[in-house]
């Protein structure tokens, strides 16, 4: 610490005239231990260093009231009497400010460091379950491959899986299980042609190769489909107290365990979202909703503020800080922490890019205005600025 209080006083000393010929030496000393050292020391020294660093730091009270006689005299004194303000105030604010300065900068750069180290968004990758119980990691880095389960052929790629039906007959039923973690995404393309997006955190549990009258997957968390037509076999998708069934479509459905309602949002075609003996049939551009009580309802909505993330974007309209941090949490793997509940009710608008650094993102979200974000390790602290 004795370091933050004397170099701060050195510094300011050199603005002003003062220095003695062995703080001189001591300073110099500090100046060739790094490069970071001599860097901050011209930046000290600039011209206009304390008035733009007082601008910087103007939740100081005291700063506060030194730049507001200096911005008063702008208006009414002559540029000579300005600098002479200026100089009176480095001498008292200058040791505060470069501290603060220097411990900022250090601060930020180590936060900069741990955020990139520890906190990084999300990327392809997702855990196969075969039916016999074999598992297999799939990732960006993998090479493309080609294994044979009874009923299809699987191509494995870097950007997802592709089952490629074959002819044989299949008298059993075989499922496997696409298993997405938390900060990972991947698609898949099922044996009749469907595209099933997957989402953070989410598990997909699908036949190898389509048998019957009816195409049924099941799923948990969060998937874009696009379903391949064929009115003969409907295509079910069936989901904690609920399913969905579709001809031939796109929609999206999120349905996590952790969540209250589950949402199917219809961006193409028709379904039908069925709850026990309750029923809604969706057209383009509404979205169904069932909450925890069983009850469903229909609204018409921006489709798109549901479906970019598989454009690889977050996009909001008057959203709640808690269900937007809930979706960024799994996409990032961070555990979010409410200092003050009143901060859940903050609502924010605009759009992100998901493969962007998590330091943007907050600094995005800090735009509500009172709101302020703590990171420490993979833990995010929301409080009340």
């Amino acid at each position: 610490m004795n370091r933050y209080k004397e170099i701060p006083t050195l510094l300011s000393k050199v603005l002003l005239g003062g220095l003695s010929k062995e703080e001189g030496v001591r300073l110099r000393a500090w100046r060739g231990k790094s490069v970071e050292n001599e860097h901050l020391y011209h930046e000290v020294i600039k011209r206009g260093f304390v008035e733009k660093k007082c601008q910087e730091v103007s939740r100081v009270n005291i700063v506060d009231g030194y730049m507001n006689v200096i911005r008063k005299r702008k208006q009414h004194v002559r540029s000579r009497r300005i600098k002479r303000v200026i100089s009176i105030a480095a001498g008292i604010l200058l040791p505060v400010i470069v501290v603060l300065l220097w411990v900022g900068t250090e601060e930020e750069q180590q936060v900069s460091e741990q955020v990139a180290r520890v906190i990084r968004h999300g990327e392809l990758k997702a855990e196969l379950v075969l039916a016999d119980g074999t598992k297999r990691l799939l990732g960006k880095e993998m090479t493309d491959s080609l294994f044979s389960q009874q009923g299809a052929n699987i191509w494995v790629q870097d950007k997802g899986l592709n089952y490629l039906g074959d002819t044989s007959v299949v008298a059993e039923v075989h499922y496997n299980t696409l298993r997405i973690p938390r900060g990972g995404e991947y698609s898949i393309t099922l044996s009749d042609g469907t595209v099933v997006y997957m989402n953070s955190e989410s598990e997909l549990r699908y036949p190898v190769k389509f048998v019957g009258n009816e195409r049924k997957v099941f799923l948990s968390g969060e998937a874009y489909f696009d379903v391949t037509s064929d009115k003969d076999h409907p295509f079910l998708v069936e989901l904690k107290k609920s399913v969905v069934k579709v001809l031939g479509t796109s929609f999206d459905i999120r349905a996590y365990e952790d969540e209250d309602v589950v949402m199917t949002t219809l961006v193409r075609g028709k379904v039908a979202f069925l709850s026990g003996d309750k029923k809604v049939i969706l057209n383009p551009g509404e979205q169904g909703i069932l909450d925890q009580t069983g009850e469903m309802e229909k609204r018409g909505v921006d489709t798109y503020l549901y479906t970019a993330w598989k454009e690889g974007v977050f996009a909001f309209q008057q959203e709640r800080l808690e269900e937007i941090m809930k979706i960024v949490s799994r996409w990032y793997n961070v555990n979010v922490f409410w200092e003050n509940e009143s901060q859940k009710e903050v609502t924010f608008t605009g759009k992100m890019r998901r493969y962007d650094d998590f330091s943007k993102i907050v600094t995005m979200l800090e735009m509500t205005g009172n709101t302020e974000f703590e990171i420490k390790g993979n833990n995010i602290f929301i409080r009340e600025r």
